[in-house]
């Protein structure tokens, strides 16, 4: 995996120290890897600013509003603003933000919580967050990087084939090898590797590669 970007952070988080800590730290050898060192990084080295920095990008309990029923809008809007005048930060939650009842009963029964118990919640909560959006991140790094793959694999054109592009007449044979070979270089992850039937054995070192990670992405991405 490629070392990380500020930008991969863009939509996980707005904590700017944290983000630089995990692009210094990339790449990861895994999911699991990322995932422990955010933890760790998170819940024991994180200054308290860090998570304020963290909260100041959440609107949940704004956004939730756009999904609530016309009664329930103003009272939504009436806790918002109650709730930032106790605490002096957003309302952090990992409900998704159409569950809006549900959201609007947490932020009242955490609205009770002393300052130091609140912000313990809203930090295990903005985790849950960063968890996912780290999830997310890898999937699409992940992604990207077998198209890469399978684009390289596919620019891999024989000298013969290069020097002439016309098939010769009468070589019914000739053009059905040629056929085969372009179809070897371009693996469909819309298929399973049976439906794209690849000739395991006539492959380079670059293109098995290209086919191990392609049969990869068909189980990871589509269970």
């Amino acid at each position: 995996m490629r070392k990380l970007e500020s930008r991969d952070f863009f939509l996980i988080t707005r904590s700017h120290w944290f983000a630089e800590k995990m692009i210094t730290e990339s790449p990861f050898s895994s999911l699991d890897h990322a995932t422990s060192f955010a933890r760790q990084l998170w819940f024991k080295e994180s200054r308290i600013q860090s998570w304020l920095d963290a909260f100041s990008g959440q609107s949940h309990l704004y956004r939730a509003i756009a999904h609530a029923p016309g009664p329930m809008m103003r009272e939504m809007l009436h806790w918002d603003r109650k709730y930032r005048a106790k605490f002096g930060f957003e309302f952090v939650t990992s409900t998704e933000t159409w569950f809006s009842q549900k959201i609007l009963d947490e932020v009242k029964a955490r609205y009770e919580n002393t300052l130091v118990v609140e912000l313990d919640i809203a930090a295990q909560e903005e985790f849950k967050n960063i968890e996912h959006g780290l999830e997310r991140l890898w999937e699409r790094l992940t992604f990207s990087q077998i198209q890469e793959a399978s684009e390289a694999a596919g620019e891999v054109v024989p000298d013969s084939e290069e020097k002439e592009d016309i098939v010769p007449s009468g070589g019914s044979e000739e053009a059905d090898s040629a056929t085969q070979n372009v179809s070897m270089l371009s693996y469909d992850l819309n298929k399973t590797p049976k439906e794209n039937d690849y000739p395991y054995s006539e492959m380079s070192p670059e293109e098995k590669k290209a086919w191990h990670l392609a049969m990869w992405a068909t189980r990871y991405l589509n269970p």
